[in-house]
């Protein structure tokens, strides 16, 4: 099996992989079989950098087996298209879905990747035709083509992005609908659904989604359960120092915690 690349003081992961799933993640694999919690989410449920995740210390905290099916930069596309990983969400007494960004889709104007969701493949004729003064081929990822879009013309910019959030919210019903069991949203970030998520970076993120967006996903699941914390705090993380950035990007072991108990409670409900 492979490894990431290991040094003194980073975390040591084994990906894993489930049934026919061509998606890697981060291990050690845990049984499907009996009763179990599904985690969806993005690079902070992956938490690379975090030795116990918080669906490593919900499983503590309940006694229950919680199965972290999260993927780096993934966008709800990689999930949609992963029948390995619905069948997953589909046996769950529980899933537990972080609200992810709305750039990492294909949508009526640009592709991804089906596995790397940040990785941008091509422009639609409908984008070409918007931006035609813009070489798309120097650009590889989502979040270049965002900000080189932004730079270009905020106003034309503006339908890209409502066809962004109107794509994500189709999207995201779908991949709460799969699910047999109650479902959680959890909006797991360092800023309030309340603050401007119109930016492209790690302080910005889910990128694109809103509040009035979240609100209009509550009646599709059991909760939507907030964690809001800083970003930046790098206590009780382990990572290379060729890492650091990254890792600051990211939140933190205090940030697992406080989701951790935000949601063992609701999810030990869930059973009853």
């Amino acid at each position: 099996m492979k490894t990431y690349t290991n040094y003194a003081n980073a975390v040591r992961l084994a990906p894993c992989t489930y049934g026919v799933s061509r998606l890697s993640f981060r291990g050690p694999r845990r049984p499907t079989d009996g009763r179990f919690f599904a985690f969806l989410g993005g690079s902070d449920t992956f938490a690379r950098y975090i030795s116990q995740p918080f669906s490593t210390l919900v499983e503590t905290a309940t006694g229950e087996v919680c199965v972290n099916l999260g993927c780096q930069a993934a966008g709800p596309d990689v999930y949609l298209k992963d029948t390995a990983v619905q069948a997953i969400c589909h046996d769950a007494s529980a899933v537990v879905i972080q609200v992810i960004g709305a750039a990492n889709l294909s949508n009526a104007y640009y592709r991804v990747h089906p596995r790397r969701n940040d990785r941008f493949i091509a422009p639609t004729d409908r984008l070409t035709a918007l931006f035609p003064e813009v070489d798309f081929s120097e650009i590889s990822f989502t979040g270049h083509l965002i900000s080189r879009l932004r730079s270009e013309d905020e106003a034309r910019f503006a339908l890209v992005r409502t066809c962004l959030q109107s794509t994500w919210m189709t999207r995201m019903r779908a991949l709460i609908d799969g699910a047999a069991g109650k479902v959680f949203l959890l909006w797991f970030a360092s800023r309030s659904p309340s603050d401007d998520g119109s930016g492209h970076d790690p302080a910005s993120e889910p990128v694109f989604v809103t509040a009035s967006m979240l609100e209009d996903l509550r009646n599709h699941v059991e909760d939507i359960i907030e964690v809001v914390e800083p970003r930046g705090d790098t206590a009780g993380m382990s990572f290379a120092p060729l890492d650091t950035l990254a890792a600051q990007d990211s939140l933190g072991a205090s940030a697992h915690n406080a989701a951790a108990k935000a949601l063992s409670v609701p999810l030990t409900f869930a059973l009853s």
